[in-house]
This record gives C-alpha cells, structure tokens and sequence, in this order.
C-alpha cells in the first residue's frame, strides 16, 4: 500500500509550494460561520454524545428521518472507522480513498476489492460484493469523480438486502457536484445503511474534525458506543458553528460549486490531452488522469515534487493505478495554469 504520509514528508522536504495533492480546501469559509464559532468559543463543557439536539433535529428534516437515526461526528473518517471496527469483511470499490484500507487493516479486517476501469467510466459491478459484509461506497467519486445512477442505486439495493450487506455512504462530496441530483442513501434506503457527511468539503472546515451520520439506528447506536468509548463527544463550540453552516448550506455550497467547476475547465483547457486519458469529473474537486506512455504516477509525482508541485500518484487509490495521477483543484487560477504547464513538460522529460 502506498504510504502518503512518507509522501507528505517528501513534498515539505521540497518546500512544495503549490499544493494539488491532499484535499485539503483553500477556499475561506464563510465569514457567518466564523463568526458564530468565535461567539461559542467559551462553551467549553461536554456536549451529548450523540450530539446536541438542536443539530440533530435539523439534520433529521433534511433527510425526513426520526432525530433517532441521527449522530454527530467527529468528521467522517472517525464515524466511517467505527463501523468497520464493527464488520468482519470489508468491500471496497477501487480507486478508493486510502483511509478505508487504514482502517480496514488497523482492525485486521479482511479487504474485498471490486475492480472498476477508465473504459467502463469507474462502473462498479456490484455482483461481486461479498455476502454478510460490509460495503462502502463514495459518490461523487475521489478520487475519479463518478457520480452513480437511478439503475446502479436499484442494482445497490437490491444486492445488499439479498445478501445481508451494511453500506456506509461516504458523502463528503454530496454537494461538490457539476451534474445530476445530490445523492443521499437514505432517500432509497435506511435499514442497514448509514449516510456520512463531512462539513471539511462543502464548508471548509476540515479541521473543525466534524460530521455526522444519517441512517439505521442500530447502526448509528454503535457508532454512538464507539464515540463514548474513544472520543466523549464533538466540541459544542463546533455543532454550533454547523447550525450556522446548514442555515447558509444552499448559497454556500452553489459559491464553492461553482469555484471548483470553473478550476476544472482551466485545468482540462490547459493540460496535454495527448499524454492524459481520463473521464471528466461529474463532481468533487479532483480530476484522475491516465499516463497514456505508461510513464508511472509515482515517479512523475516525485519528479514535481522537486520542482515545487505536490499531486497525488494513483497508486495512492489502489495497486492498479501505477500510471495514473490524482490532482485536487485546492488552489487558485493562476496556480493551476502553473501546474499544467509543470505537469505537461515534466511528462515530455521523463519519456525522454
């Protein structure tokens, strides 16, 4: 497995200077938001576990579900991490973020990989998920950007209840999207899925380190053992702060939505089409390209490293993506025509 954090390391060696590589937002979050965080910064006590009901309610209308199927979380790698503490086997549909397969290894679970390729636009062939397992799914994609289908959900659905599959959804990039309708697992099913959404993406807040998760109460009960047992609860400074963020949801994510698709166009209008093979992004803010010379991802990554430029290679999202490169639209204009221009000539020098 590729370690990017031995990766984070070679790009501060190189003092990297225009970061494409983690998804990590650039764009400011809303003043409103700020501004209510300053005002709770004092309320300092423990908040419920499960997170103060105010929150909750307002989450619970917006995916018309019981305030019971709904918990806070501290972002949502820690909320998807519990549920795999509590699964046996583990599906995971490649490229995928590599914090599934962490967390998967870290409990000794055993890893079902279902393979997807550029020339079936990533469509997953859900026949293959294991039974009395565990599934998790992202949609819009990271790192490729696929968005699924009315027939793929059906297809979903129909394979987890015959076979007894728990999905996660991980939605972090539910509202990062250029196409097609937001997808939310509970608007088709709640028994024996979860919706976990990150307020890092759409509001910029990644290190506010909060979420939350919609979706079976059973379920969303052991996610609510594993905070008690790890973690207590979310700041309370914070859950207020999202009170805020989801009174302003609508505007800001249309703001950022639109930043992040304009990025995109210049990023696709720039880079070298001869050298690239990829699908374009129905949504998040990263675009995977193939090498079409079989030059490696990993090698041209750290050769823009040293030259000031951090992207991620693709191997990063599984072992069989060596050719492929992921590059996060996190920065401004200027610094994507920059990066375009590094990309295309670092790749006519390697092939030299």
């Amino acid at each position: 497995m590729f370690d990017i954090y031995e990766f984070f390391s070679e790009l501060s060696k190189n003092n990297v200077k225009i970061r494409m590589d983690a998804g990590d937002p650039d764009i400011k979050p809303n003043e409103i938001i700020i501004k209510e965080l300053i005002n709770n910064i004092r309320d300092l006590g423990y908040a419920p576990y499960k997170g103060l009901d105010e929150l909750r309610e307002i989450i619970a209308d917006y995916h018309k579900v019981d305030i019971n199927n709904v918990i806070i979380t501290p972002g949502s790698k820690a909320a998807i991490s519990s549920l795999i503490l509590f699964s046996d086997k583990v599906n995971l549909i490649s490229p995928y973020w590599s914090g599934y397969e962490f967390s998967a290894n870290l409990f000794n679970k055993k890893i079902f990989v279902i393979k997807t390729n550029l020339e079936e636009n990533w469509a997953p062939n859900f026949d293959n998920i294991e039974r009395d397992s565990t599934l998790i799914i992202n949609y819009p994609n990271n790192p490729t950007g696929k968005i699924i289908n009315n027939n793929e959900i059906k297809k979903l659905i129909d394979i987890s209840m015959d076979r007894n599959v728990k999905i996660i959804s991980d939605e972090a990039y539910r509202d990062i999207l250029f196409e097609g309708p937001k997808f939310k697992i509970t608007d088709y099913i709640i028994e024996n899925s979860v919706s976990i959404f990150s307020f890092s993406k759409t509001f910029s807040l990644p290190g506010l380190r909060l979420g939350y998760a919609v979706g079976d109460k059973n379920l969303i009960n052991k996610m609510g053992e594993f905070i008690k047992a790890n973690i207590t609860s979310v700041p309370k400074f914070s859950q207020k702060a999202a009170i805020k963020a989801i009174e302003n949801w609508d505007n800001i994510a249309s703001y950022v939505k639109n930043i992040y698709y304009n990025r995109l166009e210049i990023f696709l209008n720039n880079i070298d089409k001869k050298k690239f093979d990829y699908m374009k992004p129905s949504g998040t803010f990263y675009v995977f390209l193939r090498l079409r010379e079989n030059v490696s991802g990993t090698k041209l990554a750290y050769a823009l490293a040293r030259k000031g430029l951090g992207i991620f290679p693709g191997e990063a999202f599984g072992e069989d993506y060596t050719n492929f490169i992921r590059v996060s639209l996190t920065t401004n204009e200027k610094n994507i025509k920059e990066a375009t221009k590094l990309i295309n000539e670092t790749v006519d020098e390697i092939m030299r």
